[in-house]
């Protein structure tokens, strides 16, 4: 374990890909729309398992961007109740990470864009669960049961008359050392003003909530309209009892009722912990008010050492703002030419921003007067300070630098040679880390053992090894390869300064980093810490002066941005043009041609003289992404390039360890919109990019961002295209998740996920072929878990109404069926091919081509979707098994001539349990069992209905028409009779032909919900969720008669007239139902419900296993790649409680599997599985599997089986099995 809050974050945002903020344990605030700062103070008892406690969650006023922030810890429980871990040492010792994320973007499909991270907090752009912009990061001051001020304002750029965009700062105070931390600020694409409000969360992102969270409040404000407001109102809405897993919550005044205290757990024996009284009332809205001064208590601004210098064309402004005062907003710096500020100023200068510490103002006078003003984040002035400008010392000159160089290899000789482009470098890297305590206090605590690090500080890299040297054309971070930690570098060289004057250097760098100019230290910052902008000013001469940088990355997130300002020069990042180096070695020397054309592709040439070196690869660039690569001593390149003004170079990689870059050559680059199609621009708009279009079906792409070549399409149709191209593939550095494929959206000209639903088949860069998403997706991946097969270059989408199919082949003749989703997509769409890349976590540009791309109308023939019948069960007996809900020794088998088979101590003894009945009574096709009351039971059989209130010991036949058939090939499918859990007295019978019924007297009497002409084969109703009235949500569903005969039991004896599938769902009860789903390519045949959320569902179909994440209304059937059977009959599904776990755990199999005596597991959402061997006795084919033991209580290890030959039983989650012999007594 090397650092153990990377692996939270990895956790915190891989659960959120599944359960999203739904899950959490939510509070309100009285925060009223249009707020511009929120604050409040927080405290944590402990620091609880996997939880995610987001204080700020808050959507902008207008419209556009929504963020969540806060901290997130995991200290490891106690026991098997999973108890909080309040020892005093793992507590006080664990440090949290934190989170701010952002979603939204403008028009232009801008994102959020972080301005500024601090010493704690690390950027991320384009981040897991969609989010366009997020910082992350350890907070090594943020302590257990202390109090902390969280503070966030929003503004608008100062001096603008019609803005644009708005900034987002945050910030937290440490109250008892009475220190204030900048957390970030981030720059909104949106004129914002406010915020809608504020909301908490505490969610478990790792353990299913099954241990106790707890977070404190106190002093909670908000400002709108410029006046101060109390929040100190919450509200928590607690969920009805009764659902798969209730939220307790323990809610106390504390402290005279100024703070509120907060416990939460999914395992009602965990809370109270440190608090006393019962959980809340369920199914009610609670309202708790605190005690607190009407106006907030705010600290007062102030100014340190402020400082002004005058070299007579500029002034130099620095200060610092003490970390007890309230943080900076914004400055103002007026220059004046008057000694105590008399008349107008000759020079104004003002920002808005809460980082500047130095500012340079261009004002020529002798002996100027600065009045500097400041506004800290609550609106409070200081009073202005006037100071006289001191006249700066002369320029460091580059000539006396040279002098002053001593002995850094600077002879005669070599201050005699020409400098030339460029900077030396040496790449040193460390290998081998340690166990020291940074982040966490030296403990026995786990997170304190685990803390490992490679390197700590500048003094350390000569510990490391030199594995590359040699001349970049800057300060290229990307040297560093493939390596993402233990790295460093050292920089070596000339910085020609255009103009004398004062000059500001601005850092943003992970880790740490000094630079040097003319031999003295003008930026330095050791250590570990985030990119936090740190800046300094330097008075320069024209000319080159030595520069040295040296910077280290341990495991940190790395970034690093080296910017100047200057007379004549606006804020700007270093160009590679003013660095320089002396050397007369002969080194190669490398020559880059290159030719464009008004159609866009660009012939390029790099041919290098090795000059007595050893040249072993050449790298092709394009501005600071690679294009090509060749191992020899000429490369060239011909292809499509981005459109505009541009420059291209080489490096060449000569003996072993050694780089050299070209200078570079400026280019212009054509570009053309496609003809015959549009484009649409699905991402931010001003990425650069190429579509060169060769032919009317052919195209080539290069660049960043999202791209959709499409035509308007309504009704079925086929679309193919050949891949010809996708960089990455072949180990090219480019963002992995970069795509070209097949797309289809209901509005491709439209961005930023304003396009509408999609279905599109590609191949991505690293990750072989895949769909659109074949889950919930709530981390943005934008693809499947299955994968189609890498070999196959062809991809074809097939639309047939709302299902839609994903194909692939080797030659585009042999077409292999992918996968088919089932979308609720319009008939209109556009259709077409899409290129997609990020424009981040890339070396090289993201190149892909494509041909052959074809939009025709209608399904081709030879493309239904096949799949193997099963075999081996014409003559089964045992067709289902169940389970008393209330009683787990109760277990009922039906069969196909022996009636109901029923044992009283699980499954040790049996009996049969048909009373006098005889005949087609005893055709079983489905049992019922009351939720309570075990005697009592329905039989649905070939001759009708049949209710029993002993037990089976007499049964009554019941006045419903419908037709049951408990011998033919259904009677393996699902259950058709079902109690409404909540509400015994309601009962739901379907039938073959004849339709779905309800009764709600408990049978006397039925009501036709659904007509008739419908094949039913399944129904489940949930037991896990109610609706605020008490509803459940009740699945029905469907096989048509051409897909019965996979079921290997030859022909149905009744003739349903309905020859689509149907999944009719209802969410009152069965009082309605409506049409989810309407297909045409395959039948269902069970279907189970799932306890993580409502609206998860699994279905066995003739064609294998479909998932659902929207009540059936978007699914996919699992086909390919995955740990399942595919393209045979489901009938066995089950799912079983399973302790404290979220989900519900669950195994499946085909009828008749092409690998017998395995099954498919999942503990998540049904969307993630493994295989689980079986070992002992196993049938060769499995027709049923359900838990052991169906109540809230289960562990879930225990599982009926229900194979060709017989009935079994697993008790250590389907890892052995053993045949439960059924001797009648």
């Amino acid at each position: 374990m090397k650092y153990p809050i990377l692996n939270l974050f990895v956790a915190l945002i891989a659960f959120s890909a599944f359960a999203g903020r739904a899950e959490a344990q939510w509070y309100g605030e009285n925060v009223e729309s249009g707020a511009d700062v929120i604050m409040m103070d927080i405290r944590w008892p402990w620091w609880a398992e996997s939880t995610y406690s987001a204080n700020f969650n808050m959507a902008t006023v207008p419209g556009g961007v929504s963020a969540y922030g806060g901290f997130a810890g995991s200290v490891e429980t106690i026991g098997k109740n999973h108890r909080p871990n309040l020892d005093a040492v793992a507590q006080s010792s664990f440090r949290p990470g934190s989170v701010w994320s952002f979603w939204g973007s403008n028009s232009e499909g801008e994102p959020v864009r972080v301005v500024t991270a601090s010493e704690h907090t690390f950027a991320y752009q384009y981040i897991g669960e969609g989010a366009s912009g997020a910082l992350f990061g350890t907070w090594p001051v943020i302590r257990q049961n202390r109090w902390y001020t969280m503070l966030m304002r929003i503004w608008s750029p100062a001096g603008e008359t019609n803005p644009k965009t708005a900034y987002v700062g945050r910030w937290v105070k440490d109250v008892a050392d009475d220190r204030w931390y900048l957390y970030g600020v981030m720059r909104l694409p949106i004129h914002a003003t406010g915020f809608t409000g504020n909301a908490g969360f505490l969610e478990d992102f790792g353990h299913s909530g099954r241990s106790a969270r707890s977070i404190h409040r106190r002093f909670g404000y908000y400002r709108k309209d410029g006046k101060w407001r109390k929040s100190n109102e919450v509200h928590i809405e607690v969920h009805p009892k009764g659902r798969a897993v209730d939220d307790h919550w323990i809610v106390n005044k504390l402290e005279g009722d100024t703070v509120l205290a907060m416990e939460v757990s999914q395992n009602r024996k965990l809370v109270p912990q440190l608090l006393k009284g019962e959980p809340l009332e369920y199914g009610k809205k609670h309202f708790f008010t605190t005690k607190q001064p009407d106006l907030p208590v705010l600290d007062s601004p102030a100014v340190t050492n402020l400082q002004a210098k005058s070299n007579g064309k500029q002034v130099w402004v620095s200060w610092q703002v003490p970390d007890s005062a309230s943080p900076q907003w914004s400055y103002k710096i007026e220059v004046f030419d008057t000694p105590k500020c008399q008349g107008e100023p000759i020079a104004v200068r003002g920002q808005r921003m809460p980082i500047t510490r130095n500012v340079i103002v261009g004002a020529v006078a002798e002996n100027p007067t600065v009045r500097f003003s400041l506004v800290d984040i609550f609106d409070q002035p200081i009073k202005p300070i006037v100071v006289s400008a001191k006249t700066a010392l002369s320029p460091s000159r580059p000539d006396q630098a040279k002098r002053r160089s001593g002995n850094n290899n600077s002879t005669p000789e070599r201050r005699r040679s020409a400098p030339r482009s460029g900077l030396q470098y040496e790449l040193w890297v460390k290998e081998k880390d340690r166990h020291v305590n940074v982040t966490y206090p030296p403990s026995k605590a786990a997170h304190s053992q685990n803390e490992r690090h490679l390197w700590l500080s500048l003094d350390e890299i000569k510990t490391g090894k030199l594995v590359q040297r040699g001349v970049c054309r800057g300060l290229d971070i990307e040297l560093r390869g493939k390596r993402r930690e233990g790295y460093a570098f050292r920089f070596r060289g000339l910085l020609r300064v255009p103009q004398p004057g004062f000059y500001l250097l601005y850092m943003k760098g992970t880790d740490g980093y000094r630079i040097r100019i003319d031999q003295r230290d003008a930026l330095a910052w050791d250590g570990l810490h985030g990119p936090e902008e740190k800046s300094a000013g330097v008075h320069l001469a024209a000319g080159d002066h030595p520069i040295a940088i040296d910077y280290f990355v341990d495991r940190n997130k790395p970034f690093f941005l080296f910017e100047w300002e200057g007379p004549g020069l606006a804020r700007q990042a270093i160009p590679a043009s003013a660095f320089f180096h002396r050397v007369d070695d002969a080194l190669p020397a490398a020559q880059v041609k290159v030719a464009t054309s008004e159609s866009g592709r660009v012939d390029a040439e790099v041919i290098v003289e090795p000059n007595g070196h050893k040249i072993e690869r050449i790298e092709f660039y394009f501005d600071k992404m690679q294009i090509s690569s060749a191992k020899t001593d000429r490369l060239a390149y011909s292809g499509v390039l981005p459109g505009g003004e541009h420059r291209v170079w080489a490096r060449v990689f000569y003996d072993g360890n050694h780089t050299l870059d070209t200078e570079f050559t400026p280019i212009t680059v054509a570009s053309k919109s496609p003809s015959g199609w549009n484009l649409g621009i699905a991402g931010e708009k001003n990425l650069g990019f190429n579509i060169l279009q060769t032919a009317p079906n052919v195209f080539s792409f290069v660049g960043e961002g999202e791209y959709v070549i499409s035509r308007p399409v309504e009704g079925d149709f086929t679309l193919t295209c050949k891949v010809v191209h996708c960089a990455g593939m072949k180990g090219e550095p480019v963002n992995g998740s970069s795509w070209v494929g097949l797309s289809v959206r209901e509005h491709p000209e439209r961005n930023n996920y304003r396009w509408g639903q999609e279905f599109g088949v590609m191949r991505v860069a690293k990750n072989g072929v895949r769909t659109t998403p074949d889950h919930g997706d709530g981390a943005g991946t934008r693809q499947s878990y299955q994968r189609l097969p890498d070999g196959h270059s062809w991809l074809r989408v097939v639309r047939q109404g709302k299902s839609w199919s994903a194909w692939t082949s080797a030659d585009g003749k042999r077409w292999r069926f992918g996968s088919v989703h089932y979308k609720r997509i319009p008939p209109k769409v556009g259709a077409g091919v899409v290129f997609r890349a990020l424009p981040q976590d890339a070396q090289m540009y993201f190149r892909a081509s494509v041909s052959n791309v074809t939009l025709t109308k209608g399904v081709p023939d030879g493309f239904a979707i096949d799949s193997t019948p099963a075999t081996g069960i014409q003559s089964v007996g045992i067709t289902g098994a169940v389970v008393a809900p209330s009683n787990p020794k109760v277990v009922v088998v039906r069969t196909t001539y022996r009636g109901l088979l029923k044992s009283l101590d699980g499954g040790k003894t049996w009996k049969r349990a048909n009373g006098s009945l005889t005949g087609k009574a005893n055709l079983v096709r489905s049992i019922a069992i009351h939720p309570t009351s075990p005697q009592v039971m329905m039989r649905a059989t070939s001759d009708g209905i049949y209710r029993t209130g002993d037990g089976g010991q007499s049964w009554q036949k019941l006045s419903l028409d419908c037709d049951f058939d408990g011998a033919g090939p259904t009677a393996v499918c699902g259950e058709v009779v079902a109690f409404v859990p909540s509400k015994p007295k309601m009962v739901f019978a379907a039938g073959e032909t004849k339709g779905l019924f309800r009764s709600d007297d408990g049978g006397d009497t039925w009501t036709r919900v659904i007509g008739a002409g419908h094949r039913f084969t399944a129904i489940d109703i949930n037991p896990y969720f109610r609706n605020q009235f008490g509803d459940t949500v009740i699945h029905a569903v469907t096989c048509p008669d051409r897909f019965v005969g996979l079921l290997g039991r030859g022909k149905s004896s009744f003739k349903a007239m309905q020859q689509m599938a149907f999944d009719f769902v209802s969410f009152d009860d069965g009082k309605s139902f409506k049409t989810h789903v309407e297909r045409a390519e395959l039948g269902y045949l069970n279907t189970v419900s799932l306890r993580c959320n409502q609206s998860v569902q699994l279905y066995g179909t003739t064609h294998g296993l479909i998932h659902t994440f929207s009540f059936g209304m978007d699914n996919c059937l699992y086909a390919t790649s995955l740990p399942l059977e595919s393209m045979r009959p489901f009938t066995a599904i089950g799912g079983s409680v399973a302790g404290q776990q979220f989900c519900t755990r669950k195994f499946v199999q085909a009828i008749d599997p092409a690998t017998p005596t395995r099954l498919s597991r999942s503990d998540l959402g049904g969307d993630v599985w493994s295989w689980t061997q079986a070992k002992g006795e196993f049938p060769q084919r499995v027709l049923k599997i359900v838990p052991a033991d169906p109540t809230n209580s289960s562990t879930g290890k225990s599982w009926w089986l229900v194979g060709e030959d017989g009935l079994y039983r697993s008790d250590d989650n389907c890892e052995t099995f053993r045949n439960v012999p059924i001797d009648e007594k």
